[in-house]
């Protein structure tokens, strides 16, 4: 019975990022369903292998896995089918493009509103409200998807434990997890978003697919595969990139219709004051712009200035510490002697006292300046006006006489 109800689930689904469902049969008491042929394997085999080699996905590799699963999950959403049971063992890989399979435990939901409570699902990968039998919807699968993502950035689970009740725990009352700072600030936002622990605060995925961020790069991803389209030089990846501008583009064209749909059931009061709403997002797009340019100007010029500054610094820093320096040497200060006159009448009277002791002149200046450092050079003498001599002492060790 189960598998029959996969292979009616299969049977309605149409998109690039879902296994095809090409045929059921019964033999001999057994169920079999024919799907597409994905030659990679599934993504927990893609994950295991690249952990083992130490290596990690590309950063734009993982970003493009991501939306074709949001891709996928939104189509299966908008036909009200909850996957229940999103894993990387479940996503399988043909010509490097993902696709959701393994439909055996999903459930159509027959109202917007209805809520499946049986417990389904690997413990890994499932959410705070399926754990607490509380009921869940879309919601569920979003986190899930958010799993995954944290999967294929840091190849471990976004919840690991040593049993099923450690894993629950964390789960249920854990922090939620990060990625790591050399993915992009807006990705770990976004799935941070997708692992809320109430199901009502976690975006939807066509949410999700609206966000700045995630619009940029699917735009991106789109050019990408037209180019791929064009040069036709493996036709199963031109095929699959085909089919999926195909399947996206149907989908802004239903957005787009919808959106026409809404605006013509307005009354002509509505129409003006959504024109003016538009109108307002728009000059507030603008005025973001503006200002994110304008600060990264700003912060490109106070760091041009920090440099100009330090550098300045630095010199005025080194000056000052060579006055200072210069200022604490004591043989850099400078001596004054009196004129050369009261010089001569001193010297004389020093001579006739040392006469009256037994000593000599010479033999006076070698005991007094020979425990003296420094060497007197005579730098200015003006005779005649007496002007004080200004003698300076430099570090050169005087050894057994003294020099004047």
């Amino acid at each position: 019975v189960q598998a029959n109800l996969e292979a009616q689930l299969l049977s309605k689904l149409d998109h690039p990022a879902i296994v095809k469902f090409h045929a059921s049969f019964v033999e001999q008491d057994n169920f079999c369903i024919i799907t597409e042929y994905c030659e990679g394997r599934d993504l927990d085999y893609k994950i295991q292998e690249y952990k083992e080699a130490g290596r990690t996905f590309p950063e734009s590799q993982i970003i493009e896995w991501f939306i074709q699963l949001l891709l996928g999950v939104d189509y299966m959403h908008e036909r009200r089918i909850l996957h229940r049971d999103l894993k990387s063992k479940n996503i399988f890989l043909k010509n490097n493009l993902l696709k959701i399979g393994d439909f055996g435990v999903s459930r159509l939901l027959m109202g917007s509103c209805d809520l499946a409570t049986t417990l389904t699902g690997t413990p890994h990968y499932m959410s705070p409200e399926a754990l607490k039998h509380q009921g869940y919807d879309t919601k569920s699968d979003i986190w899930s998807l958010a799993c995954i993502l944290y999967e294929m950035c840091c190849m471990n689970h976004a919840f690991t434990g040593s049993n099923f009740l450690s894993i629950v725990l964390k789960i249920v009352e854990g922090d939620t997890p990060s990625l790591p700072e050399r993915y992009p600030r807006q990705l770990n936002t976004i799935m941070q978003s997708m692992l809320n622990k109430s199901p009502s605060l976690r975006p939807s995925a066509v949410e999700i697919l609206k966000i700045p961020y995630i619009d940029e790069q699917l735009q991106h991803l789109m050019c990408r595969y037209s180019e791929i389209t064009l040069e036709g030089k493996n036709l199963n990846c031109q095929k699959e990139a085909a089919y999926i501008i195909n399947a996206v583009q149907k989908k802004m064209h239903l957005q787009t219709l919808r959106a026409l749909s809404e605006v013509q059931k307005m009354t002509p009061r509505e129409r003006m004051r959504l024109r003016k709403v538009q109108a307002a997002d728009e000059e507030a797009r603008k005025l973001k712009k503006l200002v994110e340019e304008k600060y990264e100007e700003n912060n490109k010029r106070m760091q041009e200035l920090r440099s100009r500054n330090f550098q300045q610094l630095t010199v005025n820093v080194l000056h000052e510490f060579d006055d200072r320096a210069s200022e604490n040497l004591p043989e850099s200060q400078p001596i004054l002697f009196p004129d050369l006159g009261a010089l001569g009448s001193s010297m004389e009277d020093t001579a006739a006292d040392l006469g009256d002791h037994g000593m000599s002149l010479h033999q006076y200046s070698e005991g007094y300046l020979g425990g003296m450092w420094g060497l007197m050079w005579l730098t200015k003498l003006t005779p005649g006006k007496g002007p004080p001599l200004l003698l300076e002492l430099t570090a050169s060790p005087l050894t057994g006489s003294g020099t004047t």
